[in-house]
């Protein structure tokens, strides 16, 4: 697959609008939201070719759900040992649920989400299955995208060859121009890693609005930080942003990160 920065971060937004959409679905409404978001990692080739090279399930998919339904909420499935076996498995249990739920009848995937959730109500149950198994795979898929990116450097006009082996990406360079940036002092390989990390750290479940303000405030300090002269002024709105967000333990953690370091030159 060919493409640059801002054609991965368009990728992630849309990948991070389906997953969130996916783990608030009601329960009633989950194969066809469901079904909507295995369409887009089937219809995202960087995606399905990380997918495809996770290798097979490591076991009988519709045997494990006949089991874990036939349990009534006293036993959970099995997800793998390795991050390969766990997209693989995930996957698979997902491709079966849209497949194969009746028509006229609650998702299989609330019948296995019984033993997620202590709570009565069908929807915290669905919630507990999201929570517990789906994000999992989300977590992979989003962590493998940010590294693509922390590959791709900062350069907006350089485009990338991505190839997938053995669940790994390869990035290469395409024959491009690279424009030469004036050395501020920045150390610009720790800044790439601690956006990677707030990157990563973003919940999928964080609303659009505050997504669009993280990924704004990113995009600034990303530009600003590799000039030879950053508008402090434009930094510190940034920073202002992000620390307004209201987000998980691990994603106050990867602002304050990034704070504390860009504090060192602004």
């Amino acid at each position: 697959m060919n493409l640059n920065r801002p054609e991965l971060r368009k990728m992630i937004y849309d990948f991070n609008s389906i997953s969130n959409r996916l783990m608030r679905v009601a329960f009633v409404e989950y194969d066809a939201v469901l079904a909507k978001f295995l369409a887009f990692l089937d219809g995202t080739e960087i995606i399905r070719d990380y997918i495809q090279a996770c290798g097979e399930p490591t076991y009988d998919i519709a045997k494990e759900i006949s089991e874990i339904v036939e349990s009534y909420g006293h036993a959970i499935l099995v997800l793998g040992d390795t991050e390969q076996e766990e997209v693989a498995n995930i996957y698979a249990l997902l491709k079966y649920i849209c497949e194969n739920s009746p028509d006229n009848d609650y998702s299989i995937a609330v019948s296995i989400s019984l033993g997620y959730s202590s709570a009565k109500q069908y929807q915290e149950k669905v919630k507990g299955f999201n929570e517990r198994v789906v994000m999992v795979l989300i977590r992979y898929i989003e962590a493998y995208l940010t590294k693509i990116g922390i590959d791709m450097g900062m350069d907006e006009t350089v485009r990338y060859t991505i190839t997938v082996n053995g669940g790994q990406a390869n990035v290469a360079m395409d024959n491009a121009t690279i424009n030469a940036v004036q050395n501020n002092g920045v150390d610009v390989e720790e800044l790439k890693r601690l956006i990677a990390e707030l990157r990563a750290s973003t919940p999928a479940d964080m609303s659009e609005a505050d997504k669009e303000d993280v990924g704004e405030s990113i995009e600034t300090i990303e530009s600003e930080m590799v000039q030879p002269k950053p508008k402090k002024s434009l930094v510190k709105t940034a920073i202002k942003s992000l620390q307004a967000v209201k987000g998980t333990a691990e994603f106050a953690a990867a602002v304050v990160a990034l704070v504390q370091f860009l504090q060192l030159y602004c």
